[in-house]
């Protein structure tokens, strides 16, 4: 394909754009409960243990845990505010992005029939591949200020994972569900935390 040089910095970005949508979308996942700071301070928190949708246990969190779960739940809206500009960004470059194809098969076609591409198209598609690459540049920081939540949202996730979710032992869950205390637990199946390689 007759492609410029510099479409590899766009296409770069949409996949890390969909890679760190990907980790949002764990967190979504994950942060079934939305609790405000001042709620969970008059309140404590309740965590079940479920294998095959059925309770296996119940307990209070610790202070610890209940501290890394807050923690999860305000950098999940912290991320769903910072993906707002970077879905913008990723509308505009599928636009161009489907008049560059285009610009593409048709510089191809002509080629194969003329012996070399049109110059005009080549033109036509170095304008769109600068353009896509000037949108990627306006919203370079916030591909950055995305990127540094999702590695706060492992990092978080991660000390979660160890504190509260390793100690339960492999085979003996496939789910976790995380409810406020004084409030009745939950009895969805679809509701809560996921872990298929526990069972």
């Amino acid at each position: 394909m007759f492609l410029n040089p510099t479409q590899p910095k766009y296409l770069l970005s949409l996949l890390l754009l969909s890679a760190l949508s990907q980790t949002a979308a764990c967190s979504n996942a994950v942060m079934a409960n939305t609790t405000t700071k001042s709620e969970a301070a008059s309140e404590g928190y309740q965590m079940q243990v479920l294998k095959d949708c059925k309770v296996q246990s119940e307990r209070a969190l610790t202070p610890k845990e209940v501290q890394l779960y807050q923690e999860l739940q305000l950098a999940e809206q912290q991320m769903k505010r910072l993906e707002v500009p970077l879905k913008s960004m990723e509308i505009e470059l599928k636009q161009h992005s489907t008049v560059l194809e285009k610009l593409s098969s048709d510089i191809e076609q002509q080629a194969w029939q003329q012996g070399g591409p049109d110059p005009e198209l080549l033109k036509a598609q170095a304008e769109y591949s600068n353009r896509m690459s000037a949108i990627v540049d306006s919203h370079q920081g916030d591909i950055a200020a995305l990127s540094s939540q999702g590695n706060y949202i492992a990092q978080v996730a991660g000390e979660f994972e160890l504190l509260v979710v390793k100690p339960l032992g492999k085979g003996n869950f496939d789910q976790i569900r995380i409810y406020q205390q004084g409030q009745p637990a939950p009895t969805d199946c679809q509701h809560g935390m996921f872990f298929s390689k526990s069972s």
